[in-house]
């Protein structure tokens, strides 16, 4: 309640337990303290033994200044925020399990300066394996996010990829819906606890929704409570509801979640697919700016790694499964301290893995990527930033709509440096929106291979044109529609050879100049396209059935 700090030792050999079964406390009531436990001073959280903690309705551990966590393991079982100090969180080399059921996993909330001249509100991981589940933000610093040391390894899961979440998301208790972005289709619901036990319900039309990237049209149908399982069906306007003979599309077998009331169907490259959300997190649809493409979230931010002004990750494994944006720095909100928050998410570092319901990286302000492994095998938009830059490194992105999109309207877009980036999406495959002649996409080196699978937009898309350096560089989309874009650049006829050709799923694209292999490209899909190489203008691409070069994981091989 008073001093400089404090420390809790747990001793080397021991485990112990703490338990906070109160009632839901009032955290803006601080004489109440809303953590098992609390302090009011620097708090150190320490030793080579073990803490076991489980707080039923309120926060686990915090500290309403600076917290430190080192050395022990440490459990955390909370309703609300697992970690919390208001001023910041440095977590060293120890081990961590972190539970929140329906808060924050790591969280502080000042951003400015102490009277000491310390900047306020970091978060600090460095070294120790993490695992974390938070029904909202598994990091949420309301400063900067710093990942750091070889040996970190940090496992986030957010919202509904959290095992342990409570719903967070109010859902309506007597109707569902079905969301997709046509009017062209009727649907049914097949509800069932067995082959001979089963329910047919017919959807109704609804309503519409705009968003920033077009309508979603919903149609109701009634819940059931007395079934375990359901399948969706799709019928054209020549189809009856209704029956299982003949249909358009047919969903696979689901298990019932009360946690969510919309299925939400979704064309992923050529591909239905359909997964659970809820309908008051659709119909509100996006959030202006660069958040506007992706309707299918959440009321509450459901980030893995959020700051609000920088997020440095220097090194370590860290692996991430997030409802939200993966890894998202803000730049929108004025700090305490008086300046402009960044908005920068810089990546020196470390082996990335990412699954995300919406973006897999999102800086408000400029995306770095200058060394690390970075895999995003699910999102809705790979890589976004007022900028990005990609100066080294190993980058992959599979992405339902862009790529990389760059929203700075003035100066240099995306610039490519170095490293490899391979780029698989549904939409553009890197998108520049400068208005800055031959700007808004430039190849100053590196390996990039981009893929769109749309024939509405483009592998290379630049509102004002790109312009080439050096590096090697194969764009890959369907013929027609806004292919012309990735032609859009300054020396286009000396650098680069362009072609028609159809290529197979499973077969190999290859580039080759003056008869040496300069790059080979497994196809991850069929596509009667055009095809570019940048690089040099008398390439050859060709397509063949058969590779005897060793692939890297994206089916890439470069020369």
């Amino acid at each position: 309640l008073s001093g400089n700090n404090v420390s809790l030792v747990a001793k080397k050999g021991y485990e112990n337990y703490i338990y906070d079964n109160r009632d839901v406390i009032d955290s803006t009531d601080e004489s109440l303290y809303s953590a098992a436990i609390y302090s009011l001073v620097d708090l150190d959280i320490c030793g080579k033994g073990s803490l076991i903690l489980e707080s039923l309705n309120n926060n686990g551990i915090h500290s309403k200044d600076d917290l430190e966590v080192k050395n022990l393991n440490l459990s955390i079982k909370a309703s609300d925020n697992t970690l919390k100090g208001n001023d910041s969180v440095t977590i060293l080399n120890c081990n961590t399990s972190l539970i929140s059921k329906a808060g924050d996993c790591v969280k502080t909330t000042n951003s400015d300066i102490s009277d000491k001249g310390n900047q306020r509100g970091t978060i600090t991981i460095t070294g120790g394996t993490h695992n974390l589940y938070a029904a909202t933000d598994g990091l949420d610093a309301a400063y900067n996010v710093i990942i750091d040391d070889e040996t970190t390894i940090l496992n986030i899961y957010t919202d509904k990829y959290s095992q342990y979440s409570e719903e967070v998301t109010a859902t309506s208790n007597t109707v569902n819906y079905v969301r997709y972005n046509s009017n062209q289709y009727n649907y049914s619901i097949k509800y069932f606890n067995s082959d001979t036990d089963y329910e047919w319900v017919n959807c109704e039309y609804y309503t519409s929704v705009a968003s920033g990237r077009g309508t979603y049209y919903y149609y109701k149908y009634d819940k059931k409570t007395n079934y375990s399982k359901m399948s969706l069906y799709m019928y054209d306007s020549s189809q009856t509801q209704g029956q299982d003979e003949n249909y358009y599309y047919l969903s696979e077998n689901l298990t019932i979640n009360d946690a969510y009331d919309t299925l939400a169907l979704s064309n992923k490259m050529g591909s239905l697919s359909v997964s659970f959300t809820n309908y008051k997190t659709q119909s509100q649809g996006g959030m202006g700016g660069m958040q506007e493409g992706n309707t299918d979230k959440g009321d509450y931010s459901t980030k893995g790694i959020k700051a609000s002004n920088e997020i440095v990750i220097n090194c370590g494994t860290i692996y991430i499964e997030a409802y939200d944006d993966a890894i998202h720095a803000n730049n929108d909100v004025v700090l305490e301290n008086g300046a402009t928050p960044l908005g920068n998410v810089t990546i020196n570092g470390g082996n990335i893995t990412i699954s995300s319901n919406d973006d897999g990286i999102h800086a408000d302000g400029i995306l770095t990527i200058t060394a690390g492994n970075i895999g995003i095998s699910n999102s809705y938009e790979g890589l976004e930033g007022s900028s990005i830059v990609i100066s080294g490194g190993n980058t992959s992105v599979i992405a339902k709509d862009d790529g990389a999109n760059s929203t700075i309207t003035s100066g240099n877009g995306i610039t490519i440096n170095d490293g490899t980036l391979y780029v698989y999406c549904g939409g553009d495959g890197l998108d520049a929106n400068s208005q800055t002649s031959y700007s808004g996409i430039v190849f100053n080196g590196g390996n990039t291979v981009v893929i769109s699978t749309s024939n509405g937009n483009s592998a290379l898309d630049s509102e004002k044109g790109y312009t080439y350096n050096s590096g090697n560089v194969i764009a890959i989309m369907p013929t027609g529609g806004m292919s012309s874009e990735s032609t859009n650049c300054s020396n286009f006829s000396s650098i680069a050879t362009s072609g028609n050709i159809s290529l197979s799923s499973g077969n190999y694209f290859t580039v080759s100049v003056s008869g040496n292999i300069k790059a080979i490209v497994k196809m991850p899909t069929s596509i009667s396209s055009v095809a570019i190489y940048l690089g040099s203008n008398q390439a050859t691409l060709s397509s063949s059935t058969s590779n005897t070069n060793e692939l890297d994981v994206n089916g890439v091989y470069w020369n």
